[in-house]
């Protein structure tokens, strides 16, 4: 079909005529729009955001088509992966788009899909098809009227700092996709890539992949072809996958199956659902070995376990998850009809196996993994987030815990969820890999070098932790004893161990402490009890890391809460996604600090001078100061390498903190 004129030299960024502004605001209003791409373009980080985004909007055109009931109307979509040539293109025949849709796709923000329940309605995918690429081709048909244009250089103009490389217009061309050339209505989006150093990605041979069976496994794990149908009727389109491989073969593969890939459908893997297998034991009276020795050879060694759980289960007051949720996450249950899919493998060398033996892809890729994969709207979102166990931490490469929000709504970019949402994707993945532990006598024992492996492990951990005490050696003594901690510490844990250390040699004097938790919002719960006897008033000669000498003596404080951190930053980083709050924080303990909370705070050393006469809490290092609220601290702080160096060397880390704290 010949090009339509009405396209030739439209700016799909470009203002109306009707409303164009003549004055020198048009300039602000131009350099706002390119900050606004640029700003999409930066939350697009994936290497599969690309094939993500066209699959995305395919899936949800034939879905929107199929919803008409048209007479004998089969959604079908094809994926051609030209290698040598860097070139991806997605055809549909799907509702295509009217002249309107066609202009103004391209645009920030601008979405024309309706149905909520469709997978994009943010409006910035096709931004970053247009403007995060050298080069687009976009065709779209309907009874009335076929579409097609080229979009050049829209990555070199988004980067262009100089402003010497114009926004790019549309340029009309014939239109000429034969995948739908004798349907009514469809749309093809084809994207060559790597003329940009920053497009991502460069090439198209990364994975190792060259036939359309590999890439169809792939493109099921890691876009929204392969769809998370858990609690929802599955739409699988018809989908035909072609490859052109770098030496120029060509493979196709066409499949109504187009489903995310499951680990517990690896091949030749003995596998049984959770609930089945606690069934099966439940009949079995006596103790777990009884169980173990008379439950039938189906249930025994297997290689995998998996479960699926619903809102309902969920919510049970019986169920594995119940009685770790509060009420605002059971009400984000309810509200994002939430539904788990986990899996436990007895190795976690299985991943690669698949990635090498079953895939066939290049070493080291582990396309899939263990982790935790948010996913929302049928498909899944970003990568794989580590699943935060505190005890044997191990299991968490072994597992593999799918959590799926319906309209969970990711912000830009298809990676970051609101942080009540990951919190509670958390706190359910741990709770799975949980339920799983329970049954681990089912499962064959990890074989392979196991008699050599984990013992180099362990001489190699030793080795490395003398080498880092070499380097970072801890030397403090207290009267006369060194501490028991010979390095300086590089982990939470180190700084709670060094904290209670000093304690325990009276450096630090009257804490006494409720409990501690690793799963609460907040770490300890703690009080401060002052006497005479342990001499905790503030004296500028004998005794500057006292308190405040208005207090009575005896004096007990009321509850208190304390927060560990290895470095404070991290606490401020907690602040800033509502993990925690400060204002329910009363004393935190950190190794070090440094710079990024001086966005939020301002530290108030109490080592340097008299400083240290208004501290409420015995040894803290710091009042913290919110910036522009300067009256009362928000809390008191302890970074224990101030303390630390302190010690040591008195004069020189006043004269140190001076400058750090006081001049910044």
């Amino acid at each position: 079909m010949a090009p339509y004129a009405g396209l030739d030299g439209f700016d799909p960024l470009g203002a109306d005529t009707s409303t164009a502004d003549t004055t020198a605001l048009s300039q602000v209003f131009e350099e706002s729009k390119k900050r606004d791409v640029q700003n999409i373009l930066k939350s697009y980080t994936g290497t599969f955001d690309l094939f993500s985004e066209l699959l995305q909007n395919s899936l949800d055109a034939v879905q929107a088509r199929s919803r008409l009931s048209e007479p004998g109307y089969k959604p079908r979509i094809w994926v051609h992966v030209d290698i040598p040539d860097r070139m991806v293109r997605v055809t549909d025949n799907g509702i295509g788009m009217d002249e309107e849709q066609f202009k103004y796709c391209l645009r920030p923000s601008v979405s024309f899909k309706k149905q909520a329940d469709l997978r994009g309605h943010k409006g910035v995918g096709a931004t970053f098809l247009a403007y995060g690429f050298s080069f687009l081709r976009l065709q779209s048909k309907r009874p009335d009227k076929a579409l097609a244009v080229v979009l050049r250089q829209g990555r070199q103009w988004a980067e262009d700092a100089s402003g010497t490389i114009p926004r790019p217009k549309l340029e009309a061309i014939d239109f000429a996709v034969a995948e739908i050339a004798a349907d009514r209505s469809g749309t093809s989006v084809e994207v060559i890539i790597g003329q940009s150093p920053s497009e991502r990605p460069r090439d198209l041979s990364w994975l190792g992949a060259r036939t359309a069976e590999q890439w169809f496994d792939v493109l099921r794990i890691k876009t929204p072809l392969g769809g998370i149908y858990l609690s929802s009727a599955k739409f699988m389109p018809s989908v035909t996958v072609s490859v052109r491989s770098s030496d120029r073969e060509l493979s196709e593969k066409t499949t109504d199956r187009a489903e995310y890939y499951y680990p517990h459908e690896i091949p030749n893997l003995k596998v049984k659902s959770l609930g089945d297998l606690s069934k099966a034991a439940d009949k079995i009276p006596g103790d777990s070995q009884t169980k173990l020795l008379k439950l039938d050879a189906e249930f025994k060694r297997l290689h995998c376990i998996y479960d699926i759980w619903g809102k309902d289960e969920i919510l049970h007051d019986d169920s594995y998850f119940y009685s770790a949720l509060s009420d605002e996450q059971k009400e984000l249950i309810e509200r994002h009809n939430v539904i788990i899919y986990a899996a436990f493998l007895h190795s976690a060398k299985l991943w690669s196996e698949f990635n090498d033996d079953v895939l066939g892809l290049r070493k080291g890729q582990r396309i899939i993994h263990g982790g935790l994969q948010i996913a929302s709207d049928y498909m899944a979102q970003g990568e794989l987030f580590v699943i935060p166990l505190t005890s044997a931490i191990g299991y968490q490469n072994n597992s593999h815990v799918i959590v799926h929000f319906t309209d969970g709504n990711p912000d830009l970019g298809r990676k970051v969820f609101q942080p009540e949402l990951t919190k509670l994707a958390e706190t359910l993945a741990v709770r799975s890999v949980n339920a799983f532990r329970r049954f681990l006598q089912y499962v064959r024992p990890d074989t392979g070098s196991q008699s050599i492996t984990p013992d180099r492990e362990i001489h190699e951990w030793k080795r490395a932790q003398e080498e880092f005490r070499d380097r970072h050696p801890l030397t403090l003594s207290v009267a006369g004893s060194p501490l028991a901690l010979v390095s300086k510490p590089r982990q939470e844990q180190d700084a709670i161990a060094l904290f209670h250390e000093l304690i325990g040699s009276k450096v630090l004097r009257g804490f006494r402490f409720f409990g501690t938790s690793q799963s609460d919002r907040y770490d300890s719960v703690f009080f401060m009890n002052y006497t005479e006897v342990d001499n905790v008033l503030y004296d500028a000669k004998a005794n500057r890391l006292g308190v405040n000498r208005s207090f009575g003596l005896p004096y007990t404080m009321e509850p208190k809460i304390l927060e560990y951190k290895y470095e404070f930053d991290s606490l401020v980083a907690d602040f800033e996604k509502e993990a925690k709050f400060a204002k329910h924080v009363d004393f935190v303990v950190c190794w070090s600090a440094a710079d990024q909370f001086k966005e939020r705070f301002y530290l108030q050393p109490l080592l340097i001078g008299d400083e240290g006469s208004s501290r409420q809490i015995f040894g803290a290092t710091h009042q913290v100061f919110s910036v522009g609220a300067q009256e009362h601290p928000a809390f008191e702080l302890l970074i224990l390498e101030d303390l630390i160096d302190w010690l040591q060397d008195p004069a020189g880390e006043e004269a140190r903190q001076k400058t750090r704290y006081r001049d910044s």
